[in-house]
């Protein structure tokens, strides 16, 4: 049975944001944003430890609603609040202080926020491929994308279309294409310190529909979000 130091579930969320101000906060069907990866997490019935960390009182105030259930609320440093500060390195000082808590984790899950309708199943069984797999290759979550990446190209500055498959194959004749969908990502802390990355050289992929991909960065993923919440009579 795994312990609960091996694991370590990671959920960054800062205050700012600026395409969508305070998003990680904004109602979602009744709750806030990120209340929706906090209860995945807790869901999945993973022995693991799960971490909000956050520069923001009102986000770390709502992680401590969940306290009796073991969560985290992790107050982080000012400086891994700016735009300038990686994902990498907010990860290794959440390890670090999970360190001084007297853990020691091995795996390293991360769950981004906006990522709501990412399920438990969804984390289980990208944890589950990690360490099934016994490569020590890093799993990130990906769906498959909508059309083809060979019928993207740039505009030159003339106005004219570069790149771009113009021969009138059929979108269902090219090999599926799959993209990175940012719900989860599982590494292993070693990786992350030996490397600065969250990346080995190798990557496994744990494929999610795109119905559940969504990512919220704008206004307009928010309302469809809101939208598949509804239709899909997904539980609030």
């Amino acid at each position: 049975m795994t312990e609960p130091s091996e694991r370590l579930i990671v959920i960054p969320a800062r205050g700012g944001s600026k395409r969508l101000p305070r998003k990680n906060v904004l109602p979602l069907a009744g709750k806030p944003l990120i209340c929706w990866t906090i209860e995945a997490a807790l869901e999945t019935g993973l022995t693991a430890r799960i971490m909000v960390t956050s520069d923001d009182e009102e986000i770390l105030s709502i992680a401590r609603r969940y306290a009796d259930r073991g969560l985290i609320a992790h107050k982080r440093p000012a400086e891994l609040a700016t735009d300038h500060a990686t994902t990498a390195d907010v990860l290794k000082e959440a390890l670090d202080a999970d360190q001084q808590a007297g853990y020691s984790a091995k795996t390293l899950i991360l769950l981004q926020p906006t990522s709501p309708l990412r399920s438990a199943e969804d984390i289980r069984a990208a944890v589950e491929t990690y360490e099934h797999s016994g490569s020590g290759d890093t799993v990130v979550s990906v769906c498959e994308v909508d059309h083809p990446t060979a019928w993207i190209g740039t505009i030159s500055d003339s106005g004219h279309l570069k790149g771009v498959d113009l021969t009138g194959k059929r979108s269902q004749d090219y090999r599926k294409e799959y993209r990175l969908n940012g719900a989860v990502y599982v590494t292993a802390e070693k990786t992350l310190r030996e490397t600065g990355r969250l990346f080995t050289d190798s990557v496994r992929a744990w494929v999610m529909p795109k119905a559940r991909s969504i990512d919220i960065d704008e206004a307009v993923d928010f309302r469809i979000c809101e939208h598949l919440i509804k239709t899909m009579a997904i539980k609030a």
